[in-house]
């Protein structure tokens, strides 16, 4: 058996509607030459301000835990403004030679240092790279830390006498994805946020890439593309990213664990759910083979706005599901009303680790909502583009070297560095009709069960 095989198709039913675009009746500004000067300037580099440092003893009593905190320059946004950000050029810093990471989190916050909510600056992903990760399931993805607009309410703590081991040889940098949409109307807002095709989004997006990241900014590193705004009367705003780090020096106290992330439908970055009246829940699966016994210690689900939940199968048994929270509050950042503000954990500390077997098969089931209507959200129609279903984990062999050296499959010959190739790319295509363009999404392997 292939251990990448897409097991369930991405649509069933009913195509959906053609829906009357949300942005056909907006004017896009001119980008202001100062603005545009401003982002250039952004792109070329990211400075880091190191704001506090504290060292603890580990809660388990067993080793000392160092915990940094950095502020970035500040990050100019007009109303529709996209930045996707140059790994390259967004350079993290992170302790000098070898260490191990215990902790990971980040944010978007303002010129106060308090959270932006997602209703202003949508967080699509804030992922940290490094030059010598390789995803060892879906090399699709290949982030180590963070993901998304849940990220706020979901650092990363691996367990007690684990990190993810690195050495003088590894470099880091961020793939930041920030849309700011407070200038547009609600529909609008999901539009963008789930990159649809409109008139001056770049030149890469086209009616084509309908759904794709070429109409999120992908490579617009210069932040020139924007999404229509109708207030584009409101002024552009400074924001800031941040990131906490936690590491140990004390290497003999724990073990190195490996992180990779599986998709669904077979490894795709992203997929498209379309609306469908008589099966309103979708399901997009994605399977594999373990080639060797690990042990699974943490696993936590990502998707995006529509979610229902996304599951982790053994051998057909289900071990653990992964739930989204919906805010409930309008404009409070951390709850923020119709939007996905956090994740449960799948498995971890609390639940106890998952044992796999080699030979044993593994599946991802995530579900999304499909239905004309969606009480959870602040406006809905039933179709959602550019979804995610990734189940982020964890895990150890327990007598692992490192954090880098292969444990599940070796590298495919040829692959990019990360820091230098990262975007978020997607394999064979096929395209269907939303809202008059096109939108892309996976050719399943095997269609779904009617």
């Amino acid at each position: 058996r292939s251990s990448r095989r897409v097991i369930s198709g991405l649509s069933r039913g009913l195509r959906p509607r053609t829906l009357a675009s949300s942005y056909a009746a907006v004017r896009r500004p001119r980008l202001p030459r100062k603005m545009l000067c401003a982002a250039i300037a952004f792109s070329a580099a990211v400075s880091w301000e190191l704001r506090s440092r504290s060292v603890s003893l580990h809660e388990s009593k067993a080793y000392n835990v160092t915990t940094e905190e950095y502020f970035s320059s500040g990050v100019t946004l007009r109303p529709g403004h996209m930045i996707f950000t140059n790994p390259r050029k967004t350079r993290l810093e992170m302790p000098a030679g070898r260490y191990a990471i215990t902790g990971f989190w980040g944010d978007i916050v303002d010129a106060d240092h308090k959270p932006v909510p997602l209703s202003k600056i949508y967080d699509h992903h804030w992922v940290a790279i490094n030059n010598r990760h390789r995803n060892e399931i879906c090399e699709t993805v290949p982030y180590v830390f963070g993901v998304g607009a849940e990220s706020r309410h979901n650092p990363v703590n691996l367990p007690a006498g684990y990190g993810y081991v690195v050495d003088e040889t590894v470099e880091w940098g961020a793939n930041i994805h920030l849309l700011r949409i407070d200038g547009l109307s609600e529909a609008a807002a999901k539009e963008c946020n789930e990159c649809y095709y409109a008139p001056g989004k770049g030149k890469e997006c086209t009616a084509a890439q309908n759904g794709t990241f070429k109409c999120c900014g992908e490579r617009d590193y210069d932040g020139v593309g924007s999404c229509p705004a109708q207030r584009a009367d409101l002024p552009a705003e400074t924001f800031y990213l941040r990131y906490r780090v936690s590491y140990t020096r004390e290497l003999a106290a724990v073990a190195p664990v490996h992180i990779s992330v599986a998709t669904a439908p077979d490894c795709a970055t992203f997929y498209a759910v379309l609306r469908d009246e008589r099966r309103p829940e979708h399901l997009a699966q994605y399977e594999f083979e373990t080639p060797t016994d690990v042990t699974v210690l943490f696993a936590a689900g990502h998707q995006h706005v529509g979610a229902l939940n996304i599951s982790l199968f053994v051998n057909e048994r289900r071990v653990c599901t992964s739930y989204p929270r919906y805010g409930a509050e309008r404009g409070v950042a951390g709850d923020e009303l119709g939007y996905l503000v956090q994740m449960s954990p799948c498995a971890d500390a609390s639940t106890g680790p998952l044992a796999w077997t080699k030979g044993d098969t593994v599946r991802i089931d995530s579900w999304y909502s499909v239905a004309p209507h969606d009480p959870r959200l602040q406006y809905s129609d039933g179709t959602h583009l550019n979804v995610m279903g990734y189940m982020y984990m964890v895990y150890t062999r327990g007598e692992d070297a490192d954090s880098h050296s292969p444990l599940l499959r070796p590298p495919s010959p040829g692959r990019e560095d990360p820091l230098d190739g990262f975007a978020m790319l997607q394999a064979p295509l096929e395209g269907s009709t939303v809202r008059g363009t096109r939108a892309w999404k996976r050719v399943p392997l095997q269609a779904a069960a009617a």
